[in-house]
């Protein structure tokens, strides 16, 4: 039984999303829409969270590998402030952000090195060390604190960094090839990417979902994500040695994405700035019907605010249904594998 999807929301709808710091909550829908309640983070302070609001390659949600938490970034800036993106780390810290089994939001952790960039997602096994993507690059931090320092694993233009089976997996931005790529397992320094789907060097990839659908071919063997720059939503298996397309459709203006598997049927959820978009798959491996189309929207951003990105949390048999967004961020959330994998 699915839990309830988590989306990372920008804006509080009295003013035009703009290059500020703006305000952030994190809004829980059931899968079949409705909104069961939203959560604001800091927006002031030695604790605050904040994210540029006309940002669209922010906000990605990833969870962690060991299941227990859902990780996110923003900026240690005021909301209004002017352009975080282009601080300094020393005068404007990026914020590496998680909540997990106890439903409470921390934010103590920040980034007080590397050059002045768009913080876009970070991921981790288990809290001990996070890896950090943004458009300057991969960072990796192996002591996260208040002003956490940082080692350089590559400096390509990058979105979201996900962990499956303690392999590091990251897509990327316009410009960069590949589109999504490999650093092997769980890089500490400058690392080399292995290539894995290629895309023309203008389209761009933000957030991606990975599932092992096949016993035949060990570990990850299937990718969904979006191409935001030609509007496709991609289907991707892996035979064991080459990543495969397996068909595409035009993807509403998505640009994030999380999921869950059923028995043999992948249940997506696409975010573009205004709406959750559902989609089933029950192609399976190495399969696609590209004459589905993605469902319509279950859920839809209010004026002046957006969706950026979006996770599911899935509770063990034994707990029952979820109460609240306490339950939905802890109870049994799936590896990465099975989810964003997300935000």
């Amino acid at each position: 039984m699915p839990g309830n999807l988590i989306v990372y929301r920008v804006g509080t709808g009295e003013s035009t999303l703009a290059n500020t710091a703006t305000a952030v909550f994190l809004d829980e829908y059931g899968i079949a829409g409705g909104l069961v309640q939203s959560i604001s983070l800091p927006t002031t302070g030695s604790d605050s969270f904040t994210a540029v609001g006309s940002a669209t390659s922010e906000g990605i949600i990833s969870l962690s590998q060991d299941g227990a938490s859902l990780i996110f970034t923003g900026y240690r800036k005021d909301v209004g402030g002017a352009s975080p993106a282009g601080d300094s780390t020393t005068t404007t810290k990026r914020v590496i952000a998680n909540v997990g089994l106890n439903g409470v939001v921390n934010t103590s952790i920040a980034l007080a090195d590397g050059p002045a960039s768009t913080i876009r997602s970070a991921t981790t096994v288990n809290g001990s060390s996070y890896y950090v993507s943004t458009s300057s690059g991969i960072r990796y931090i192996a002591s996260p604190g208040a002003a956490s320092t940082s080692v350089q694993i590559d400096s390509r233009n990058s979105r979201q960094v996900l962990l499956a089976d303690n392999t590091l997996y990251a897509s990327n931005g316009s410009n960069i090839a590949p589109k999504i790529q490999s650093y092997g397992t769980l890089p500490t320094a400058a690392t080399t990417a292995t290539p894995l789907i290629n895309l023309p060097t203008t389209s761009a990839v933000n957030g991606m979902s990975l599932f092992d659908l096949s016993p035949a071919v060990p570990g990850v063997d299937t990718a969904y994500f979006m191409d935001p720059v030609v509007n496709q939503f991609y289907k991707y298996s892996f035979d064991g040695l080459t990543w495969n397309l397996q068909g595409s459709l035009l993807a509403g203006g998505a640009q994030n994405i999380t999921g869950f598997l059923s028995g043999g049927t992948v249940n997506l959820f696409l975010t573009s700035p205004n709406s959750i978009l559902p989609y089933v798959d029950t192609a399976g491996y190495n399969n696609f019907d590209s004459g589905i189309p993605l469902g319509a929207a279950i859920a839809t951003a209010g004026t002046n605010t957006a969706f950026r990105g979006i996770a599911i949390a899935v509770p063990e048999p034994s707990t029952g249904l979820l109460c609240g967004l306490i339950g939905a961020m802890g109870l049994g959330l799936r590896r990465s594998r099975r989810q964003n994998a997300a935000a």
